[in-house]
């Protein structure tokens, strides 16, 4: 049953202020051709991280939610320091990254965008599971917030077309939730610490809600479904593509972040400035990985870049990639929602964390 009084409370807190689990889903797969001139290759189900902690005082609950669109690191990043902090008041929901294999192509969708399959979705479409596990976490802890952090292109205080370094809200005001007054407050909040008047970040509202709104396909976006089917406030963080560094990207979504927590009661461990410098220690360190994968039934542990020479009717299995939290196996030339196939002659498959590669297995046929 909701806690009506803990929104109460909340809604009057910001009237006067203005472990960690894996979830995973099968991916249906698709076998090209079964000869024994071929070599078969399986991988492990890709990761929907899960991350919920709550503090011994009582407070609000957040949902944090990255990696809608795989082509925006900032996002994703920040989201994923999250996962490591301690709750000591109110409760945290982190989903990092919902759109992994969009992540690891490094493509806005590789099955299309994401934010726009919340209203409707085929049970065929390769992001159906995730999107449908999004909904059920939303419906299930009925949040005081979602908020989708994304990065977006432009700056919106110099051009008002473009997403990017902005706070989005659907309706200025929708079911007794005053989201401009939320977003007005954060957007103060972080604009005391910008120097640049293109990085100022102002508040677009798109009127989803409006039957002359010009932002009809937001009807299908993921804080529409908050407002209008879950009776949840939501808000869509955008920094901009067009920051120099994702060190940049990274600190605008953390003191977004920073204000909506003090708004809505949650308070974390380290601080938000004590994350960000945490970060910094850590982003020129490469990550490292190891891959796990048996060739007709032989167990191999790999590091770092290998070739492999195989036998035509090989099977080749990858049982897992382990590291950090974005690291898993990419084959090169395949559909990335494949998770069991066939190729004839060699592949190549590169070992990322995200985006970014690692090192490579190739494969030989011989």
């Amino acid at each position: 049953m909701e806690n009506t009084g803990r929104r109460e409370f909340l809604k009057g807190v910001i009237a006067k202020t203005i472990g960690f689990s894996l979830v995973s889903f099968p991916v249906k797969a698709m076998a090209l051709d079964r000869r024994p001139d071929r070599l078969h290759f399986a991988f492990p189900e890709k990761p929907m991280e899960v991350s919920r902690k709550t503090g011994k005082k009582k407070g609000g609950r957040i949902v944090v939610i990255g990696g809608i669109h795989g082509n925006e690191p900032g996002a994703y990043k920040a989201a994923d320091m999250l996962m490591d902090v301690e709750v000591s008041r109110g409760e945290l929901i982190v989903l990092p990254r919902t759109n992994f294999t969009s992540i690891l192509a490094f493509k806005r969708g590789y099955n299309g965008d994401m934010n726009r399959k919340f209203a409707a979705l085929s049970r065929q479409d390769p992001d159906y599971p995730y999107v449908k596990k999004i909904k059920e976490i939303i419906r299930e802890y009925k949040p005081d917030v979602v908020l989708s952090l994304h990065d977006g292109f432009g700056f919106h205080s110099v051009n008002r077309n473009a997403w990017g370094q902005c706070i989005v809200i659907d309706e200025k005001v929708y079911g007794g939730f005053n989201l401009y007054a939320v977003a007005s407050s954060v957007a103060s909040y972080v604009n005391r610490f910008v120097d640049k008047k293109e990085w100022k970040i102002p508040v677009y509202s798109t009127r989803t809600f409006s039957p002359d709104t010009r932002h009809r396909e937001q009807r299908k976006s993921l804080t529409y479904y908050c407002l209008s089917k879950c009776d949840i406030p939501a808000f869509c963080l955008e920094v901009s593509k067009q920051l120099p560094s994702l060190k940049d990207k990274v600190r605008f979504h953390l003191l977004m972040l920073e204000k909506f927590f003090n708004l809505y009661g949650v308070e974390i461990k380290p601080s938000f400035k004590n994350l960000y410098r945490r970060f910094l220690s850590e982003d020129s360190k490469k990550g490292t990985a190891v891959a796990v994968l048996t060739i007709n039934g032989r167990k191999h542990i790999v590091v770092g870049s290998r070739t492999f020479k195989v036998p035509a009717g090989s099977e080749v299995s990858f049982q897992s990639f382990s590291g950090r939290r974005g690291v898993f196996g990419v084959p090169r030339g395949v559909n990335l929602n494949w998770k069991t196939f066939y190729v004839k002659g060699g592949l190549s498959v590169d070992v990322k964390d995200d985006f970014e590669k690692l090192f490579s297995l190739h494969f030989l046929l011989v």
